[in-house]
């Protein structure tokens, strides 16, 4: 599934969207089903991962809510951005030593993924997006 396709058919395609996650194109980045092998890694409450500018998500979601998938999808395309600034191996160390940092700290494993500083811009941006819906 096509992540720019998604987005229009959900009304998510906006302004604000587009200046959060520039230069990303929504139209260059797909949505695949996670595999079953992949999604045993994932930590309870995990429904999709971006890997460089590939969008992995639960296959559940694609046969379910538009709405609640495409807000993954924001999320997710905010990464893809990350991932494009910082290039690949510095965004996968950088997010790898927050969320060790964060466990040695005496953050449970929840607490430490949600701290970690990639992942609380993605939120606020989806936030920002959905906002102006």
């Amino acid at each position: 599934m096509n992540a720019g396709r998604l987005l229009r058919e959900t009304g998510y395609d906006t302004g604000t969207l587009r200046a959060c996650i520039a230069p990303v194109d929504p139209n260059d980045v797909n949505v695949y089903p996670a595999s079953r092998l992949l999604r045993r890694f994932w930590r309870p409450g995990i429904k999709g991962v971006t890997h460089w500018k590939w969008v992995l998500v639960d296959p559940e979601l694609l046969k379910g809510d538009r709405q609640r998938l495409a807000r993954l999808v924001i999320h997710e395309l905010v990464h893809v951005r990350q991932y494009r600034e910082a290039g690949y191996v510095r965004f996968m160390a950088g997010y790898i030593w927050e969320y060790w940092r964060g466990r040695f700290t005496g953050k449970d494993g929840r607490q430490a993924y949600l701290d970690i500083s990639s992942e609380v811009e993605a939120r606020e941006l989806t936030r920002k997006v959905i906002s102006t819906m």
